[in-house]
Parts: C-alpha cells; structure tokens; sequence
C-alpha cells in the first residue's frame, strides 16, 4: 500500500483518511436516484432516454435537474436501445390527381378527431413479409385503429379505419390522410371512407414526408421492437404487435405531447 500511494503521489496518512470518510449526502442521494432512473428505464422496456426519464421522475414528485440525470444515466450506462435510421430515396414527384392533400396549408390541429392519418408498413416474420396497417390521430398521436395480416389487400386497411370509427366516433369535419398506396386509391376503400363522413386526402407521390406521422410511428415500432424481435409465426407476431400498441398509447410518453401519454392527451382533448 506504501509503494501505491507513493505512486500516486498521495500519503499512508491521507488515503486512510479518505477511506474512513463517511459518505456525503450528495453521493447517497445520487445513489438512490440511480436506482429510481433503473426502475424507470426497466419499466419502460429500456427505450427511455435522459428527457422521457427526467419528465417520469418529475411526474412522480422527482425533481432534479436533466444535466444531473443524463450525467448519472451516462455514468451507470443507463441508455435507449440503439435504434436504426429510416433512410429516404429518391422518387418522382408524381401527384394523384383524384385525392387532394389538404394537410399542404394546414398546421398540427388542436382537437382529437381534426384529422387522422393511416399508412401500411411491412414485418419480417419467418422469411416471408406481413402487414400492419394503422389508424392515427394526428393531434394526440394515439393509434385509433390497426389490422394485421399476411397480405396487403383492402380487408386490411378497411379493418383499422373500421376499429378507428368505433374507438373514436368522427365528426363531420374529420380528414383521413393517407399516401397513394393501391389499398387506398382503390373507389371501393374511398367510398367507405365517405361512407364514415370522412374527408378523404392523400400524399403528393413520392413525398413520404407528406406522412411524417405514421412514418415516425413505424420508425419507434420497429426500432423499439421490432428489431429486437424474430418472430416464428404471424400469431406471435400478432401478439407483440397488440402488446406494443397498447404500450404505445397508455404507457409511452411522447415529448410532443408535452410528456404526456396518447391516451392521457386523448381524453383531455376537446
């Protein structure tokens, strides 16, 4: 212990006393913050960073500074899972002249039932794709209506508008936006959708950011779960899928919705 501490530079004397040095109150209490940030980051599935584990804490009567969290969290190797980038390609800038898109000149709207919007995205499962299809109001980000399947017809796409209408009655002003996917530029699915008194609108062609919402939506499915999943059969698959969704709107925290979850923003919007 002498030949360290003459390494180190430090005294017999000195590093004794350091030992027997009761701890501060800074260093219990960060400890104990710890293990709340672990219990926060293991309930939420690991996807947490420091801003969404900062406002947990803050929701629970918690309050400490980001800076002190996302220090601690860095420390301890507290951290989101790695999640993959949606890369953009170049397309034709081509529009369907049949279906406007009335979200060109419009803002994000202030009420629940304003507008919604529905995509179809694809999931590996034992080699072959399947589908999902959803419905979401684009105020408050829940996910109003989905289907699953194994093939990528209208029964599909008309399955989620159809659970979205008997989850969240719509008015006579809502819009439903889509891209120009066969599954909705068919007259059989616009039909339906007036039939709901919806008004129907679509992306220009190529503009997949005309649907940033569902896009950012599949984005945190499949970086959230997706990815970290191989499934088997479509059964299962259809399980993780229910089970995130549900996760999605009553348990994830969304910064946009001032940390807020989709379904605690649904029911306090007018």
């Amino acid at each position: 212990m002498a030949q360290l501490c003459r390494k180190l530079g430090v005294s017999r004397s000195g590093y004794y006393s350091w030992l027997r040095r009761p701890r501060s109150k800074r260093a219990i209490e960060n400890e104990a913050l710890v293990e709340h940030i672990k219990a926060i980051h293991t309930e939420n599935r690991e996807l947490y960073g420091s801003p969404r584990v900062h406002a947990s804490l803050k929701e629970r009567g918690q309050h400490y500074n980001i800076k002190r969290v996302a220090r601690l969290m860095r420390e301890n190797g507290i951290a989101s899972k790695v999640t993959r980038r949606f890369k953009p390609r170049k397309q034709n800038y081509l529009t369907y002249t049949h279906v406007p898109n009335l979200l060109l000149e419009r803002g994000i709207p202030t009420q629940k039932n304003q507008i919604w919007v529905g995509d179809v995205t694809y999931i590996r499962v034992n080699g072959s794709w399947t589908y999902l299809a959803v419905v979401m109001d684009l105020c408050t980000r829940k996910i109003l209506g989905w289907a699953y399947g194994s093939h990528r017809k209208f029964d599909l796409v008309k399955e989620a508008l159809s659970m979205a209408v008997s989850t969240s009655p719509p008015s006579k002003d809502t819009i439903f936006h889509s891209d120009q996917g066969i599954e909705y530029t068919v007259s059989t699915y616009q039909q339906l959708v007036k039939s709901y008194g919806i008004t129907p609108s679509m992306s220009r062609k190529g503009h997949c950011w005309d649907n940033a919402w569902t896009e950012s939506f599949f984005h945190t499915l499949k970086t959230e779960m997706i990815y970290f999943q191989k499934f088997s059969n479509l059964p299962e698959a259809t399980a993780y899928i229910m089970d995130y969704v549900t996760f999605f709107n009553h348990k994830r925290i969304h910064s946009s919705l001032n940390y807020s979850t989709p379904n605690q923003y649904h029911l306090e919007a007018a």
